[in-house]
């Protein structure tokens, strides 16, 4: 069978022994030549291999395989002579003719065993002969192929009787080991039962080792995969095999997961959810968790995703477990050295060591350590090693170099397995400070060595070599990436590189190489420099973080990545070869480069962020919940790109929103997971911090949504707070970052709000009570804290209303007073006080906090206080006294007296006891004496309560206590006697026993009174005349009144004093109390609201990411209905034909990447602000006095802006803000238009009140604001519209309703805005600011804006409606061109309507053009006669007689009654007149609702017929008068009813409306028809007539009486003024007028209008005699091509200012007006800016292949990961960078340099994107993909709109993939081109025509089309598209729907106008086609550039 293929290769063979010689290289080279001597094994083995090729019979076939096998087996030697004597192919063709071949063979037992063993001879000699020889594995890929092996081996694997031992002999093949041989045939008698299956694979199990030939083993799959299903028994064999060698090594994984085991695998899995048995189940599912650790495809993953949600939108909980397993496992791209193996780099033109000295860096991952000394890495000049670097079995590294020969163990340095490992090895030429050899490990240095730099003495090129090539080594390790740089890294350096991770294998030149950490990198690099201090060595780090660029890309000598090894090609494809050519990376030995794709970069790609916040809100169990919330944060905990995503969309704030819906549902888990994610650590406290700020400030400061949890949740999440501050080793770092956080304030905003149980408040206050320690400063903590407490503490009952219905009213006054016992605590502490003291007055807090009334408690706190702030200051008894402190505490302490009380007050009294003592008395001496008269006030108080029940006081008990404790005070500390000197004291012991009770009613308290008051009278320091009264009182009988009155006369007039300064006092406490009431009522207010727009924010960003959705989302199940409306988008002439889907949330994309609840930069700034962290933070509070009594009553901030400052970009600030009403057709959106500083904003929902203050649009008063004549949405979602002040094109005043109050702003992007103004003179002041707006950004003139001679106006002149003499000037010009022919009919009428106010925003004043045609009957449309057009110089209600004498009698009637008269009752433009012809379109649908009340009009009366229409305008003597509009002639999808809208049935003709009836010239076809109109507008009758009919309309004719053409007065301008009527119903009445009978355009002319020239073609302008399409056959070829040649192919050709043509190489585009800036791409994955051909920033990681631009400023790229991104291009001083990496110099450079900054992600391909391009006239973008798809993108919103498919059917997907896509910048239309397709489309991707490619090529020239381009033109009928060719052709195409019609439709088909023939003596590709006016430029693959011109 395979004969014919032995002699052609044996001729291969004989040749190389001829002419090559023997080379054997490191691992062999090309296959060597043979030896003209041979040995006598070789001969032998020739001789069998001969044998072999002839035998016949199976018998003599195993004869001689075992005599072969011998051979080898004994002599390896002879491997060399099989192979030469076509061994490998004689053995194919045994197996592929063994008997299995043929229907009648294994007829018997003997036949069937001789089969068998002949089978597994065969392979056993393939083992033999492939292992461990490179040479013969090497020719066995590139000569034989597994292929042919695969085709060997297929009979044998579908007969039932040999398929299980070919199963064996495969497995064996592919391990080199048949010992497994027999394991499908043992195994499948056992697979009923698992555990026997079990059992016996153990026995096949040690022989099952490294998958050592992964396409024989593919072979096996791909057989077995087809069987899956239906085979159980050989299924339950392969789950063993797979989950044996998943689990055995890492390659194996790696193997199994490169050969596509996965995709087929999960197929199963998800077909089989309920046949397969549990066990079998749960191995199925073991298999792809292990599968999927290895990452998976983009198409794996989407698949994966879309099966977790089942189609009840309910999770899969098995799919959701095989995500959260996936994301755990991070593995980068990485390549495998197994055993012996290395990779190898020449050093180029380097023969010795960089004498600046070098830098070797590596990631490493070792699986296994080596049994011995194993070289990681080496540098060698010829035979000779300069410098290695190995590991021994230990896992300690060594180095050894050429100056020092024995190997030096570096036993600091050790690597362990199973984890990456970063190495660094820097190594300095001669260093005399410091070491010059020094290691780092994971970016720390962990050895220093004196070392001498190596000498090299050969003169050979240097070889840098990665892994060991020493023979029998054993150990298996991957390598993410290495560098070898020729400068010695700065120590600082590696602990940077080191935290970018494995996965980062770029060059180190993004200068925003932070955004590639991830958060816990930033984390630990901000504690790194916190704790290092402000210290020279890390400010190379700082300069790192700051400019990005750290190391010149220069200085990189040598890099290997995975993408450098090579990798498996298809199994019908030849490997490539182990050796590459010199000077390429080469693989020695067993070296596999694994292209995995982790599953976070596949959601990355996917959707990002979207995804996982969309499982999170699908979740409907807490353990669906904890699972989700696991997937989310294993999603971004690795992948810098979904961390980015997340912030760039406002994730964190969406996902607290989710959250808060679900929050019953979260369980400690999930709590468990969030916070480990946000930093914490619940198993090792001590190592918690808070790594992400973002995502924490939006969850875990969220104290609502964890107040709504279980009691078990909240407390855990209030005491993670003592996790960070207190129980953590990083708690100062911790407490740095949480200072700017406002924690104290959120928690007492929490505790206002009623939040949380009463069982819960003492966790938040011990969470406060943390915080506040952690953070004592004045603004923070202090003064918040003592102003809740004092607002708070004297209202027992009040509780402030709460943001939310509350589930418990907990008392105000309780929770105040745990936070006063929190705040004493903390007073306790020396330094904490300290602070306090140092912020506010401590005595007269004190006695805020005391009050009128006090409870027990809060008297022992502020007793505490008073006791604190005694042993701090010595003053602070005086300042006590100064504030009738001491008064005021003898006046409210005693009614409230208790053991509590009285303990505090001892406390006070006496000094701290030390420590050890047990009295309290006896060693304490008296600190604060005040104190005492409090006392025995109390017990005063306390014996009249005894004597009288109605007096509050101590009880007897407690009164017994103070007698007794002051008994013993007396007794035993004398420096409490001596307190008696003082006469005020003893003035109130006086007092006390003047109120004795009688003996008889209490004997126990008289008694201890007595002798108290003895022993004070006794004693030597109490005043004679006090004493003698005090024995006066203790006589028995003594008179009491006559002392008391003794004693009053002597204590009366103090007393009196005292009273009234403490009443006084009292008064100021109180106003200052209230004060600070008011203000923290006034706070708490303002908070509510913000909590309530943050929440409707949250919501808003919610809904944005959630409710968007298209058919091509990954759940497209769960998007809602897509439908349309017409997009405010106007293209060139302010046309409006683009649709915009309206199920896209307007808070998605933009809206949210710009306006996250926190700011883009926020993780930007947490990295960087360690260059911040050396300056302390000053505390800003002042020092007061005493008699700053309003210290605490501060002035709520007052914000009016406060509602929309969150819409605001990062960093603007409000200039302006003005209400107005966004007009949009007939309704009107009141809002706010506010100047930036930087952008304009328009905010719908919101205006100012009288006051300035933004209310809602709902609640604001209703005389507010009111647009005359609109229908506002006051309750419309506060939809936000914003630009950049550049972005501002100009501007024009407008009159709306005939009042001038209104404004049109036009922005660069192609959007208006029409604003209507509370008044004109707000309005002249906005005109104001815009005109010094466009002034200040004054830039080249924007395309497409206003079209022509309006874009002039606009810019040039901004200054509102243009001077006359500028109006007459813009009128004269535009004039001139359309005379000259120089713009069309279309584009002039478009002019005359904008100059003359008409605005397509405004449906009372819509541009107006003509009916045009009569004929609406005929089959074809003949355009030359006069029959089939209107009459143009007449108006509508005047083109029959009957019609004008009905004109000509109402304008007479009207006239004879003295009323104004006018010809016509209805007006030829209105807003009715405008949302009838478009009814079938949103917005018009709902606007046309408004109109009529809320229904649709009588069926009959909808605009269901054009005829029927036209005939109701022109003849009908009932009918109306209007005229066209402009969409008419540009939008065929307002004729369709597309959105399924039900009109009703018509009563006429019994029929149900659906889409308007055509005329029969239309064929069934809108498209058609409006194509048909257009040419009809632009013909040579209307050409001719237009004038007339222009006349009518804006000129001289436009009241004209003989004309017929008057119409309602109010209609006309300056016939009312609204703002004089003052009686409302008047003024309604008067607009409901205006709105009726229309508005008449501003009057243009004077004078009849001149005509046009219509000499020559009518298609061209006057001056011009040819063009493409008219003449194609006139082109011809310049005979040389442009001057300027590129090296390369030309990718596309471009266009300067000047008009001079620039032909662009692959990668590399500049934007048309600035060809000194360019951006450049390659295959490297970075994305580059050029300034005057210097890289002035590099952007990483992008990964582009194709770019186009759609302005000067905004670009588009497509990438390989599948994504399509916008780029905003802006120019901003740069310093200039010295070739020095990190130095800068002071001096800008001159001029601004580019700089490219991301605007949008757009994710829907689901394959490579491979050409992109975008028109900015259309604001669109286009991109084709190898999906065999084409999506088209909203340039403004970043929106997906449509997909335009190539795939399907039985075509590849390589056939379908889309290459090529242009746009027409005229029409809007896009044409998409794949291998086998050509597809014209619309804008809106309606099919037009269809060009089949495949008949008309080659085979083997796919694909056919290398180019495409539309030719250009303002308008032509017959379009042009060219295609360039791969034999340099180029055809020129036109399409028409001339052919016959098809079921009923017209049918659009591609015509062939020409084709443009290459030189054929050339074979280039046409690579590149541009028209550039009526020229077509080819560029080639030469790069050559050729003309071609019409020739005259």
């Amino acid at each position: 069978m395979l004969r014919s293929l032995l002699t052609p290769l044996r001729h291969l063979h004989d040749l190389a022994h001829e002419t090559t010689p023997h080379t054997q290289g490191d691992g062999g080279a090309n296959i060597p030549s043979v030896n003209a001597e041979r040995s006598p094994g070789s001969n032998q083995v020739q001789y069998t291999v001969e044998e072999l090729k002839f035998a016949e019979d199976t018998q003599s076939r195993i004869t001689i395989l075992r005599q072969l096998s011998s051979l080898v087996w004994a002599s390896p030697g002879v491997l060399d002579a099989f192979r030469e004597a076509d061994g490998f192919l004689v053995l194919m063709h045994v197996l592929s003719t063994l008997p299995p071949a043929t229907p009648s063979a294994l007829s018997n037992p003997q036949s069937t065993q001789e089969v068998l063993d002949c089978m597994q001879l065969a392979f056993m000699v393939t083992s033999k002969t492939l292992d461990g020889h490179p040479v013969n594995l090497s020719f066995f890929q590139e000569y034989v192929g597994y292929t042919a092996l695969s085709d060997a081996s297929q009979a044998l694997l579908k007969h039932p009787v040999t398929s299980e031992k070919a199963l064996g002999c495969l497995l064996s093949l592919s391990v080199h080991e048949f010992a497994p041989v027999d394991l499908f045939v043992t195994l499948q008698t056992f697979s009923h039962d698992i555990k026997e299956l079990d059992i016996h694979f153990l026995e096949f199990a040690p022989s099952l080792g490294t998958v050592r030939l992964p396409y024989v083993f593919k072979i096996i799959w791909d057989f077995v995969s087809g069987s899956l299903a239906a085979d159980s028994s050989l299924r339950l064999v392969v789950y063993k095999i797979l989950e044996h060698l998943t689990q055995s090594s890492h390659r194996n994984l790696a193997v199994l997961s490169m050969l596509g085991i996965l995709t087929p695998m999960f197929s199963h899995f998800i077909s089989t959810t309920v046949d397969q048995r549990g066990s079998e189940r749960r191995l199925h599912c073991k298999i792809l968790k292990r599968l999927f650790e290895m990452g998976a495809s983009t198409q794996d993953v989407r698949r994966l995703l879309r099966c977790a949600v089942k189609e009840d939108e309910t999770l899969d909980p098995e799919v959701i477990d095989l995500i959260r397993v996936g994301l755990r496992s991070r593995w980068p791209l990485h390549i495998i050295l197994q055993a012996t193996s290395a990779v190898t780099l020449s050093l180029g033109s380097w023969k010795t060591l960089p004498t600046s000295g070098f830098t070797f860096m590596l990631w490493a991952w070792f699986e296994r350590m080596p049994s011995e000394a194993h070289r990681i890495f080496s540098i060698s000049f010829g035979p000779h090693y300069a410098i290695e670097l190995s590991m021994d079995s230990d896992g300690a590294l060594a180095l050894r170099t050429s100056t020092r020969r024995e190997a030096s163990i570096l036993s600091k340095s050790r690597m362990t397995t199973s984890r990456w490992t970063h190495i660094t090895l820097v190594h300095y030429p001669h260093r005399a400070s410091q070491p010059a050899v020094r290691v780092f490990i994971d970016g720390v240095l962990s050895e220093s060595l004196d070392w001498a730099y190596p000498k090299i003495h050969e003169t050979c090129i240097g070889e840098f070599i990665l892994g060991d090539k020493t023979p029998n080594r054993t150990s298996s390790w991957c390598i993410s990436s290495a560098y070898l740089f020729s400068t010695p890294l700065d120590d600082e350096l590696p602990r940077f590189i080191h935290h970018l991770g494995p996965r980062y294998q770029g060059n180190f030149q993004d200068k925003a190489l932070v955004r590639f950490l991830t958060y816990e990198a930033s984390t630990s690099l901000n504690m790194h420099m916190a704790g290092s201090g402000s210290t020279s060595r890390d400010t190379y780090l700082k300069k790192a973080i700051r400019d990005g660029t750290v190391i010149n890309e220069a200085t990189i000598l040598c890099k290997i990545v995975p993408y450098d090894i090579p990798d498996f090609a298809p199994l019908d494809a030849h490997p490539r070869l182990i050796i590459q050519d010199k000077g390429s990376c080469a693989a020695f030995g067993d070296v596999l480069a694994i292209p995995c794709q982790p599953l976070d970069l596949a959601l990355w790609s996917i959707g990002g962020a979207q995804l996982t916040l969309r499982l999170v809100s699908l979740a409907e169990t807490p353990h669906e919940l904890s699972r989700t919330i696991a997937i989310f944060c294993d999603s971004l905990r690795n992948c810098w790109q979904n961390s980015e995503d997340m912030e760039r969309i406002g994730g964190y704030d969406a996902l607290a929103g989710i959250l808060f819906q679900k929050s019953r549902l979260i369980n400690m888990t999930s709590l468990e997971t969030l916070f480990e994610f946000l930093g914490l650590s619940f198993r090792s406290p001590d190592l918690s911090t808070v790594t992400n700020t973002v995502a924490y400030r939006a969850i875990a400061l969220d104290f609502e949504l964890w107040s709504m949890t279980t009691v078990d949740i909240q407390r855990v999440h209030l005491e993670h707070f003592a996790f960070l501050l207190r129980a953590s080793r990083y708690r100062k770092y911790n407490a740095r970052v949480l200072l700017k956080l406002s924690i104290i304030r959120r928690l007492l905003f929490a505790l206002q709000s009623s939040w949380y149980p009463p069982e819960t408040v003492p966790h938040v206050v011990n969470a406060l009570a943390v915080i506040t320690q952690a953070h004592f400063t004045a603004a923070d903590a202090i003064r918040p804290i003592v102003s809740y407490i004092s607002a708070n503490l004297a209202t027992a009952n009040t509780v402030l209303p709460s943001p939310r219905a509350s589930f418990i009213c907990s008392n105000s006054h309780d929770k105040a007073r745990q936070v006063l016992d929190a705040v004493v605590s903390l007073l306790r502490i020396p330094a904490m006080y300290a602070k306090f003291a140092e912020v506010l007055p401590v005595a007269r807090i004190t006695l805020l906090w005391l009050g009128a009334e006090p409870s027990p408690g809060i008297a022992c706190q502020v007793l505490a206080i008073t006791g604190i702030a005694f042993g701090a200051s010595s003053s602070f008894g005086k300042k006590f006294e100064l504030a009738s402190g001491w008064v005021l505490l003898r006046k409210v302490l005693p009614p409230i007296w208790d053991d509590g009380i009285h303990e505090a007050a001892l406390d006070l009294l006496l000094q701290p006891a030390q420590e050890g003592t047990h009295s309290k008395t006896a060693s304490q001496t008296v600190r604060c004496p005040q104190v005492l008269p409090v006392i025995l006030a109390a017990l005063r108080q306390g014996l009249l309560a005894c004597s009288d029940r109605h007096i509050q006081g101590p009880s007897k008990r407690v009164v017994e206590r103070i007698l007794g404790d002051l008994i013993d005070l007396h007794g035993f500390n004398s420096s409490f006697r001596q307190v008696f000197k003082f006469q005020s004291t003893t003035e109130i012991l006086i007092e006390c026993l003047l109120s004795s009770p009688p003996e008889n009613q209490d004997a126990n308290v008289s008694t201890q009174l007595a002798h108290f008051g003895s022993l004070v009278a006794m004693g030597n320091h109490v005043l004679s005349t006090q004493k003698q009264q005090m024995l006066d009182i203790l006589k028995p009988g003594s008179q009491l009144p006559a002392l008391l009155v003794t004693i009053s006369s002597s204590t009366s007039r103090l007393a009196a004093v005292q009273e009234e300064t403490l009443r006084k006092n009292t008064i100021r406490l109180e106003e200052w109390r209230n004060t600070i009431a008011v203000s923290e009522r006034e706070r708490y207010r303002k908070s509510v609201i913000d909590m309530h727009e943050r929440r409707r924010r949250v919501i808003a960003i919610s809904e944005g990411i959630l409710g968007v959705g298209s058919e091509r989302d990954v759940w497209s199940n769960l998007a809602p209905e897509r439908t349309w409306r017409l997009d405010e988008t106007e293209g060139p002439h302010r046309t409006r034909n683009k649709l915009e889907p309206i199920s896209e949330s307007p808070y998605s994309n933009h809206q949210i990447e710009t306006n996250s609840l926190t700011t883009n930069a926020e993780r930007d700034t947490e990295i960087s602000s360690t260059l911040q962290m050396e300056t302390s933070i000053k505390d800003d509070s002042e020092t007061f006095s005493e008699d700053n009594g309003n210290v605490l009553a501060e002035e709520v901030a007052e914000d009016k802006h406060r509602r929309v400052r969150h819409e605001l970009e990062p960093g603007d600030v409000i200039e302006a803000v003005s209400t107005i009403s966004r007009i949009s057709g007939v309704d009107s959106y009141p809002g706010l238009l506010i100047f930036g500083h930087s952008h304009l904003y328009v905010l719908d929902g919101l205006v100012e009140n009288d006051v300035g203050e933004l209310i809602d649009a709902i609640a604001a008063p209703k005389g507010l604001f009111f647009v005359a004549g609109s229908t506002p949405h006051l309750r419309s979602p506060q939809r936000a519209q914003r630009w950049s002040l550049e972005q501002i094109a100009g501007f024009s005043n407008k009159s709306f309703l005939f009042r001038e109050v209104a404004l049109e702003i036009f922005f660069k992007d192609s959007r208006t805005l029409l604003a209507v103004f509370l008044d004109s003179v707000r309005r002249h002041a906005t005109s104001q600011r815009l005109q010094a707006i466009i002034a200040r950004h004054s830039v080249p003139q924007h395309g497409s804006i206003l079209g022509l001679v309006l874009r002039e106006m606009s810019i040039a002149m901004p200054k509102g409606r243009a001077s006359a003499a500028a109006h007459e000037r813009a009128l004269s010009t535009a004039q001139q061109q359309w005379q000259n022919r120089e713009i069309s009919n279309y584009a002039y009428l478009s002019i005359l309507n904008q100059l003359s106010g008409r605005t397509p925003s405004d449906a009372t004043q819509h541009p107006v053009l003509p009916w045009v045609l009569k004929d609406y009957t005929s089959d074809i449309l003949d355009l030359s006669s006069p029959d089939s057009f209107r009459d143009l110089t007449k108006p509508m209600g005047a083109l029959t007689p009957n019609r004008r004498d009905i004109a000509e009698s109402r304008y007479d009637n009207l006239q004879s009654i003295g009323e104004n008269p006018f010809h016509y009752g209805t007006h030829f433009s209105s807003s009715m007149i405008v949302c009838h012809f478009l009814i079938r379109m949103a917005p018009y649908t709902s606007m046309f609702k408004t109109l009529q009340g809320g229904d649709w009009d009588l069926p009959d009366r909808l605009f269901i017929d054009v005829g029927r229409a036209y005939l109701s305008a022109s003849q009908d003597v009932r009918g109306d008068v209007r005229e066209l509009i402009p969409e008419f002639f540009t939008c065929p999808e307002f004729l369709e009813n597309s959105s399924n809208l039900d009109f009703g049935v018509s009563p006429t003709s019994g029929e149900k409306i659906h889409d308007v009836k055509l005329p029969p010239w239309a064929n069934g076809d809108a498209l058609l028809f409006v194509h048909m109109h257009r040419r009809a507008l632009e013909s040579h009758y209307v050409s001719e007539n237009l004038p007339a009919w222009i006349d009518l309309i804006w000129g001289c004719k436009q009241r004209d009486v003989d004309s017929l053409n008057v119409f309602h007065p109010l209609s006309y301008e300056g016939a009312i003024d609204l703002d004089k009527i003052i009686d409302p119903l008047e003024r309604e009445a008067t607009i409901g007028i205006i709105h009726n009978f229309g508005q008449t355009p501003r009057k243009l002319f004077n004078l009849p209008h001149p005509p046009r020239n219509l000499q020559g073609s009518l298609s061209l302008p006057a001056r011009v005699t040819q063009g493409v399409p008219e003449d194609a056959l006139a082109l011809t070829r310049d005979p040389r091509p442009l001057k300027l040649v590129l090296d390369g192919p030309v990718a596309c050709i471009a266009t300067d200012q000047s008009g001079k043509v620039v032909p662009m190489s692959e990668g590399l585009l500049s934007p048309a007006t600035r060809p000194d800036e360019q951006v450049q791409w390659d295959k490297g994955g970075a994305l580059r800016v050029l300034h005057h051909r210097t890289v002035v920033q590099t952007i990483e990681a992008v990964t582009p292949t194709c770019a186009a631009f759609a302005d000067q400023d905004t670009l588009v790229t497509g990438s390989s990961d599948t994504i399509v991104r916008l780029w905003r291009l802006s120019h901003a001083p740069i310093l200039t960078t010295s070739p020095f990496v990190g130095s800068t110099t002071a001096r800008s450079r001159k001029g601004q340099e580019p700089s490219l900054s991301l605007v949008h992600l757009l994710r829907k391909h689901s394959g490579p994107v491979v050409c992109v391009e975008a028109s900015r006239s259309w604001s669109i973008a286009i991109s084709g993909s190898s999906d065999g798809s084409a999506i088209l993108w909203d340039l403004n919103r970043g929106l997906y709109v449509r997909s335009i498919w190539h795939a399907g059917g039985d075509d590849p997907i390589e056939n379908s993939a889309v290459h090529l896509v242009s746009i027409n910048e005229s029409t809007g239309y896009v044409a998409t081109c794949s291998a086998k397709r050509l597809w014209l489309h619309t804008i809106n991707a309606r099919p037009i025509a269809k060009l089949d490619l495949s008949s008309s090529m080659p085979r083997s020239l796919l694909p056919y089309v290398t180019s495409i381009a539309f030719h250009e033109r303002e308008y032509c009928h017959l379009g042009i598209l060219a295609t360039g060719h791969t034999d340099g052709s180029v055809a020129l195409h036109t399409w028409n729907a001339h052919g016959a019609p098809k079921d009923g439709r017209a049918q659009w088909e591609f015509l062939k106008v020409r084709d443009l023939e290459a030189d054929k003596s050339t074979s280039t590709f046409a690579t590149a086609v541009k028209f550039v006016g009526e020229t077509l430029w080819v560029g080639d693959s030469s790069g050559k550039v050729f003309r071609w011109m019409l020739s005259d």
